[in-house]
């Protein structure tokens, strides 16, 4: 016999949203949520309950050696110290710093040359300065254009030190209006390279002045009698001269 099935759809029950009075608490919190709240707070509640019976059997007079090695500052947090810091030799700490002295030097080395680089293409510095020319007689004064004189187009006569010729013009097919039309930009992109190399030369004076820091930590490891002098409010160091053999 055949099964009678009812071909009625059900109700879905759906949970209900925010209302719009209390809209500025934002979402509101499901039950997938709440379940999820709930386990993280009875977990977090199960181990203040083990931490505190810790505490309370705490013996003052017990001694284990993560004692030496790990401590708290005053915020409770904790400080822990390299194993190996006290094990290395002087000559060990010594082969680090000529490490990290090299590859300062090597960073430092890649800076000056971008810097070079910068300075030599970029034409950031180009002279600002304007042609002088004489005439003979008021009429050429008069009739004289600066585009016949320069054989070049008016759009590059501001241009002092990069005016081209009309010859290098029809050799190299430059256009001239887009030219004029993005000086703007042009600006623009140069004052962003501008302030790269500004970037650059700062970054490398202050890679120059933590190399010469570590520098000097590396030669007063050194053997060697050795003073230290106040000249100028600056504090140098002297070494003895010694006869070498």
């Amino acid at each position: 016999m055949g099964k009678l099935v009812h071909n009625v759809q059900k109700k879905q029950h759906r949970e209900r949203s925010q209302i719009s009075s209390r809209a500025r608490f934002g979402l509101l919190e499901k039950k997938k949520d709440y379940k999820l709240r709930s386990a993280n707070f009875h977990k977090n509640q199960a181990k203040l309950k083990l931490l505190k019976e810790k505490a309370k059997s705490y013996n003052e007079d017990e001694y284990y050696h993560a004692m030496k090695n790990k401590k708290t500052n005053e915020d409770g947090i904790l400080i822990q110290e390299r194993e190996f810091s006290q094990s290395l030799t002087n000559d060990q700490v010594l082969l680090m710093k000529g490490q990290d002295l090299n590859y300062l030097n090597m960073i430092s080395s890649k800076e000056s040359k971008k810097i070079e680089k910068g300075l030599n293409n970029s034409n950031l510095f180009a002279g600002n300065g304007k042609h002088t020319v004489f005439v003979d007689d008021k009429n050429k004064f008069d009739n004289f254009k600066s585009e016949e004189y320069f054989q070049t187009e008016k759009e590059l006569l501001g241009r002092r030190e990069n005016r081209l010729k009309l010859d290098q013009l029809i050799k190299n097919d430059i256009d001239l209006g887009q030219d004029a039309e993005s000086l703007e930009d042009a600006l623009a992109y140069k004052k962003r390279e501008l302030d790269v190399l500004k970037q650059r030369i700062q970054r490398e004076k202050k890679l120059g002045e933590v190399r010469s820091k570590l520098q000097l930590q590396k030669e007063l490891m050194k053997s060697g009698s050795k003073k230290k002098i106040n000249k100028n409010g600056n504090v140098v160091f002297k070494w003895k001269n010694q006869r070498k053999r």
